[in-house]
């Protein structure tokens, strides 16, 4: 098993290469990503009907990586053409640079969140709609999504409280998760020790922590939530420099958390009970 270090260097810090663009120039760049409410067929089907695409043009679409589908020289034009696509059932997104200023912002349109259920039926998020599910960020986790784009991630990890010896508080749980997590990763402290979680149901509590990833600072907020027999940990983590501006974002994402206290039979074989008895979660490790 990999420490989480090398977890989130695999994916948080790759290098995308982007194409270049004249000044306050803006593309519209396709997510691929389903709205929800959609399903595939459907999305296929508008996606044909409003913008007049046959079968080759959808495919080469969708079998993309985020492709720029338009480049417009004002926001309100690329807006626009979001908008168009999210009414088939899509999520698109205007992203304007400034090269003389060496800066760049993504424009998203309101409301644009899916909903992600994990396989075993046990817990579900809603996330951003430009983020992607990942099946790499770390092999115990029952959720983990984020974008390679903007550098911002979360995995979801359970844990059953029969498998310690004593149950811990939801509040000693997390308190273990930062620290476990702080030892694994380089450069490493705990930047705000836990706290309580204000959320409708169960009991939550969340902390922070910095860390070095490849030379780049990079803050974690960790979210332990106790429901029923279990404890669920959400691990949301981007660059250092831009936490603040994500800091909401990360919040609604957690507040948006459910889970379900008996959900019977799991699928694809991610059960909660696959975690090691002997230590507070596989957090630190992948």
């Amino acid at each position: 098993m990999r420490p989480c270090q090398e977890s989130v260097k695999r994916f948080s810090w790759q290098q995308v290469q982007g194409l270049k663009m004249s000044a306050r120039q803006c593309q519209v760049v396709f997510t691929g990503v389903l709205r929800e409410g959609f399903d595939r067929r459907q999305g296929i089907r508008l996606l044909s009907e409003k913008f007049g695409l046959d079968f080759a043009q959808i495919k080469k679409l969708l079998s993309s990586d985020f492709p720029v589908v338009k480049t417009c020289d004002q926001i309100a034009e690329g807006e626009k053409l979001v908008q168009a696509f999210w009414v088939t059932g899509w999520h698109a997104e205007v992203r304007c640079s400034d090269n003389a200023a060496e800066n760049s912002s993504i424009v998203r349109p309101a409301s644009a969140t899916v909903r992600l259920t994990a396989d075993d039926g046990s817990c579900s998020v809603s996330v951003p709609g430009c983020w992607r599910v990942f099946d790499d960020l770390n092999q115990r986790a029952v959720l983990q999504a984020g974008s390679l784009e903007n550098n911002e991630f979360m995995v979801v990890l359970p844990q059953r409280v029969e498998d310690f010896p004593s149950a811990p508080t939801v509040e000693e749980y997390c308190h273990a998760q930062l620290s476990q997590c702080a030892a694994q990763l380089y450069q490493a402290a705990v930047s705000r020790p836990p706290e309580k979680l204000q959320i409708d149901t169960g009991t939550g509590f969340f902390g922070e922590l910095l860390a070095e990833v490849d030379t780049v600072p990079v803050q974690y907020l960790v979210a332990c939530i106790g429901c029923d027999d279990r404890i669920y940990t959400l691990f949301l983590w981007c660059e250092q420099s831009i936490f603040s501006g994500r800091r909401r974002e990360f919040d609604q994402l957690i507040a948006s958390f459910s889970a379900v206290a008996e959900y019977g039979s799991h699928k694809n074989g991610k059960s909660s009970e696959s975690t090691a008895p002997d230590v507070f979660s596989q957090a630190a490790l992948a």
